[in-house]
């Protein structure tokens, strides 16, 4: 879904001093008894208060989801269509409808707890996919056959799944706080306590909230530091997965998600990221390609090989997951230009090149850079 996830300030600027400490005694104390509202928001707006260390695993990660470029608007909201009114969308927002704004606030902390747990400990948790593991089969189905379909080394790339079980567990979230950003283990276990408290309620379905892991994203490794690394991902989250199923696509979107990141890093191992383009443009440029490398796949006849009904479906995710952020860095395109880059790809794979071989990576994203001007001219 995302290549890139820009970790916000307002959830991620976290103090790593003594400020860290700086909470009311009785928000400790009452921890193993539940936070008032209060309490939860100070404790907050504590994490809030000062930004992340720049030597920091956090910083370094935040480096590297972070789009180059400009993010100044450069693309005119006035020229295009764009309505983010999708089913997938409102299941998310109907999800969480009666959260405050304390609540949407805890719920973005959270979600970059998550995110950070998923990135730096892999090993930790289940190596299912859903909830349930439901999405197993069809998310490991995938990644081999892309693995086998692509002319780049699938080796260098793993697949790894976002729970959110680290909500629960106040150790988990403690070495999130020590490994990410440097907190000293008797703090950052107080953080631990704290927050899966928070998490532990109803209105956040006691830490499986979907919106935790309403993700996916490519990242193209990350050093930690110390001669320790993190190799090439693809991050899976059960909470879109969820959504998906929720809509009625779970047959076809983990497929479409998967063949999506793959792209991203079809685009790491080619250097494809390189182009004249800055900030939003550059980012949909980049997205719009990878949807097109997802398009390509789901209907060869020697990728998935998708009927023509399951192609329709599969397009139906990328026009749900667009969006009408012109002006932000991290923008995908809408979701009229998501499903054209999609079904671009869908009519390269129809075409005989000759029939049942495979386009090579670098012809392919030739081709997809004479048709982006199509793909993004303005339609209002």
């Amino acid at each position: 879904m995302k290549r890139s996830v820009r970790l916000r300030t307002a959830a991620v600027s976290l103090a790593m001093t003594a400020g860290l400490l700086a909470l009311p005694v009785q928000a400790h104390a009452a921890a193993s008894d539940g936070l008032t509202r209060a309490q939860a928001q100070t404790l907050i707006d504590e994490f809030e208060a000062r930004p992340v260390p720049p030597t920091s695993p956090a910083a370094r990660l935040q480096k590297r989801l972070a789009e180059d470029g400009d993010p100044a608007d450069v693309i005119d909201p006035a020229d295009y269509r764009c309505d983010t009114n999708t089913p997938v969308r409102n299941w998310l927002a109907d999800s969480r409808a009666d959260w405050t704004a304390s609540d949407q606030s805890a719920g973005d902390l959270f979600l970059q707890v998550v995110l950070l747990d998923s990135v730096l400990f892999p090993d930790a948790h289940s190596k299912d996919f859903g909830p349930h593991g439901e999405f197993t089969k069809a998310v490991n189905k995938s990644f081999t056959g892309l693995g086998r379909f692509w002319d780049i080394d699938p080796s260098r790339i793993s697949v790894v799944a976002m729970h959110s079980d680290v909500l629960r567990d106040p150790a988990g979230i403690a070495r999130v706080f020590e490994e990410a950003f440097g907190v000293e283990e008797s703090a950052a276990l107080q953080f631990g306590e704290a927050l899966a408290t928070i998490a532990d309620q109803d209105k956040f379905d006691h830490g499986d909230h979907p919106y935790f892991t309403f993700n996916a994203f490519a990242i193209n490794g990350l050093d930690l530091g110390d001669g320790r690394s993190i190799p090439p991902e693809i991050i899976m989250g059960d909470g879109v997965l969820q959504g998906f199923k929720a809509v009625g696509l779970d047959d076809v979107a983990p497929a479409s998600i998967v063949a999506h990141e793959y792209g991203h890093h079809v685009q790491y191992q080619r250097d494809l990221f390189d182009s004249p383009l800055t900030g939003p443009e550059a980012s949909r440029r980049t997205e719009l390609m990878a949807d097109s490398f997802a398009g390509y796949y789901l209907t060869h006849v020697r990728g998935a090989h998708l009927g023509w009904n399951r192609v329709r479906d599969f397009q139906k995710v990328f026009f749900q997951l667009g969006d009408c952020s012109f002006a932000a860095a991290s923008h995908h395109g809408t979701p009229e230009q998501r499903l054209h880059a999609a079904q671009y790809g869908f009519t390269l794979a129809e075409l005989a090149f000759p029939r049942g071989q495979v386009m090579p990576t670098t012809k392919f994203a030739a081709k997809f850079e004479r048709v982006l001007p199509l793909l993004v001219a303005p339609n209002a």
